[in-house]
């Protein structure tokens, strides 16, 4: 007779250790949002005018950032030192961190990423303290190496434009959703360490 294992594999306790992490942080970052914009009275709802239109929006504002995040990824990157530096971060340090996902997971996260981060960062930074200022604490926030920080900051200011731009905060959310969600499951299928 088979008796039931309770054990878990290393790969679902690093995946489990993973996803508590993420659910405890952009829990901690919606939250704040949520308290800041009381308190600033700063009104995040509705989202947008226009569901349709700044969904296609932000589907197809992720387009820019995800290309360039394939071309660093790019045998060709190595050859220039700072996208170099980023693609061996990005290999080494987040493929191994995010290769436990399931499909579900990585939907799971890439929603709660887009969603509590710019509802904090474009919703309530943003708003008080201008493009450049929340982008600067987005790419703290997302420090990892220095190359990562530019990065981060860079896509900050992408998406904060838009955000203003179009008046809307559902297009930023669904940048960083698509995003996410390529930039994962594009890591964990179509890469391979060198």
């Amino acid at each position: 007779m088979l008796r039931p294992c309770f054990c878990t594999s290393d790969y679902e306790m690093k995946r489990s250790k993973l996803l508590f992490f993420i659910f405890i942080t952009e829990g901690f970052a919606l939250l704040l949002a949520l308290v800041l914009a009381k308190y600033l009275r700063i009104q995040l709802l509705p989202l947008t005018e226009n569901i349709l239109r700044d969904t296609f929006t932000g589907t197809i504002g992720a387009a820019i950032p995800f290309s360039i995040f394939v071309l660093l990824l790019s045998e060709k990157s190595g050859k220039m030192p700072f996208a170099n530096s980023l693609r061996q971060t990005i290999l080494h340090d987040l493929k191994p961190l995010f290769s436990h996902l399931t499909l579900p997971d990585m939907c799971i996260i890439s929603l709660l990423a887009g969603f509590s981060e710019e509802l904090l960062f474009r919703g309530v930074l943003q708003n008080k303290l201008g493009i450049f200022a929340a982008s600067v604490i987005f790419g703290l926030l997302h420090f990892i190496s220095p190359a990562y920080f530019v990065i981060a900051f860079l896509m900050s200011i992408y998406i904060g434009f838009l955000c203003y731009y179009l008046q809307s905060l559902l297009i930023p959310i669904q940048i960083h959703f698509v995003y996410d969600l390529c930039a994962l499951i594009y890591l964990k299928h179509f890469r391979r360490f060198k």
